[in-house]
């Protein structure tokens, strides 16, 4: 990305947590709370309070959370947020907590190898299942970008104990069928009471011990395969919304997806896929700006 889109970024999410004033007032009194009962600890609002509880992986991308939090912020549902890094660098981890806040939770991920590629994530996702406290879980990406203010909302509406899982098919993989009808991760709604109640997990190693694969080390099977199989088992089968798709941009009226960013970050850094996807990374927080500066009108916060 060019320097300067760096900086404008950078002075954008300065500018969004400076204005977000009620959460910084919240910030105040918290200290005198925290001693009666520490194991809550210290927020007005409590985590389980919410309706929804969002997970969003992370790994050296942030450039787009200040603009993706904003537009979680301003759904119709206000959602609390698990923001999991699996291994960004101090630089990185520096720019991570100066977003953290009362609804916004950071984790870190810093395990010292992995077996399979795909297992930060797959990490990731079972600490947030760890961690959620609400009925509800929006599983979403770093570079997915809502594109309705109703979008949580509209998602609660489609899942509950009798559809536990809403979401988005996975994208292709080739010389498989493996992953058609597969949700993926990348904005899908749970409902926890019944993930909890399966024994839900996305651990590959879960996954290797049961004889349903293989051990890789890298690709297929990926980071929904171990999710997909645990469900499938309980008998409980996702109702899809979308289908995904391998390094391109794909927006339709839900989201705005800048897909692989993450990944290509790490494969493809010096690669025509990832200068692609960086372009198209500067339009998508363009966009997205625009719909914040509406949707903070709509919420009454010209």
């Amino acid at each position: 990305m060019p320097g300067n889109d760096l900086i404008t970024l950078a002075r954008a999410r300065e500018a969004i947590l400076k204005a977000d004033e009620s959460s910084l007032a919240a910030v105040a009194p918290f200290a005198c709370r925290a001693r009666q009962r520490p194991w809550e600890g210290t927020a007005v609002r409590k985590p389980w309070e919410y309706q929804v509880t969002v997970v969003i992986p992370h790994l050296e991308t942030p450039e787009t959370l200040p603009v993706l939090l904003e537009l979680l912020a301003l759904q119709t549902v206000r959602p609390y947020v698990l923001l999991i890094d699996t291994g960004s660098s101090p630089a990185v981890v520096r720019t991570l907590e100066a977003l953290r806040r009362p609804d916004v939770e950071i984790h870190y991920v810093r395990a010292h190898a992995y077996a399979h590629s795909s297992a930060p994530v797959t990490t990731a996702m079972d600490l947030a299942f760890a961690l959620c406290r609400t009925r509800y879980l929006l599983c979403s990406h770093s570079d997915v970008f809502p594109r309705r203010r109703d979008l949580v909302e509209w998602l609660l509406g489609l899942c509950d104990a009798g559809q536990p899982v809403v979401g988005y098919e996975m994208s292709p993989r080739p010389d498989t069928n493996g992953w058609r009808n597969v949700v993926s991760h990348t904005c899908t709604m749970l409902h926890m009471p019944t993930m909890r109640r399966i024994g839900a997990t996305w651990s590959f190693e879960r996954y290797w011990e049961s004889g349903e694969a293989r051990p890789q080390q890298v690709g297929y099977p990926d980071t929904e395969q171990p999710f997909d199989r645990c469900i499938r088992r309980a008998g409980v089968f996702p109702y899809l919304i979308g289908h995904d798709q391998n390094y391109a941009r794909y927006t339709d009226e839900n989201i705005d997806h800048i897909r692989s960013l993450s990944g290509l970050n790490l494969y493809d850094a010096d690669g025509e896929m990832h200068r692609n996807c960086r372009t198209n990374l500067i339009q998508a927080v363009r966009e997205a700006k625009v719909r914040i500066m509406a949707w903070r009108k709509e919420a009454g916060r010209g």
